[in-house]
């Protein structure tokens, strides 16, 4: 809870101190992100895709809808956040992470191309543990798991734009999953390319 109430804190703080944008036509605040490239995790690595939904509120502010995927991290790294095995497979266990989560982002300055900013937001955070079991025929049956809780995060990145629509970025994130007896972290940094849509 005390970790929750410091999110709020945070982003209203900087929602508060953030300058209006008057000159911003309304049919322009809208954009599309997507970004790709390679997470490192107490996870462990994998190749991590995240999409969103930028809704700008003022020069420095914009609200965003994210949707993430940490696929194929290593059970015995991943446990902390994974449903129990239930039984053993013939493969080693994989756990495949979602998130999803509303952030306020906050970019305090531009220099030339390049846009640090600070973010946190509330949403969830689901990981799958996957086993494959046997094969039968041409198919494979697996036992899967899924565990989904609570979550808020808090991180700040870099993004560097070639153009208006590509990108080179760097995040880093803490998820802090929010569970009835433990609250475990997943800390984040992905890098990679960005690609972005505006509304015309």
């Amino acid at each position: 809870m005390r970790t929750m109430r410091r999110v709020g804190v945070v982003l209203l703080t900087a929602l508060a101190l953030s300058t209006s944008v008057f000159a911003q036509s309304s049919n322009n605040r809208l954009s599309l992100n997507a970004a790709i490239g390679p997470s490192f995790a107490n996870l462990g690595t994998t190749f991590s895709t995240t999409a969103g939904v930028d809704y700008t509120l003022t020069d420095r502010a914009t609200l965003v809808g994210e949707f993430g995927i940490l696929p194929h991290a290593p059970f015995d790294k991943a446990s902390t956040i994974a449903a129990p095995l239930a039984t053993p497979g013939s493969e080693p266990p994989r756990v495949n992470a979602y998130h999803w989560n509303a952030n306020l982002k906050v970019r305090p300055f531009e220099v030339s191309r390049i846009e640090p900013y600070v973010t946190g937001g509330v949403g969830s955070f689901s990981a799958d543990t996957i086993v494959e079991n046997r094969s039968l025929g041409t198919s494979t049956i697996e036992d899967r798991r899924r565990v989904t809780d609570f979550a808020t995060n808090l991180g700040a990145g870099l993004m560097y734009r070639f153009n208006d629509w590509v990108g080179l970025s760097a995040d880093y994130r803490t998820f802090f999953v929010h569970r009835a007896d433990d609250t475990p972290r997943v800390n984040r940094f992905t890098t990679g390319l960005t690609f972005s849509l505006k509304e015309a």
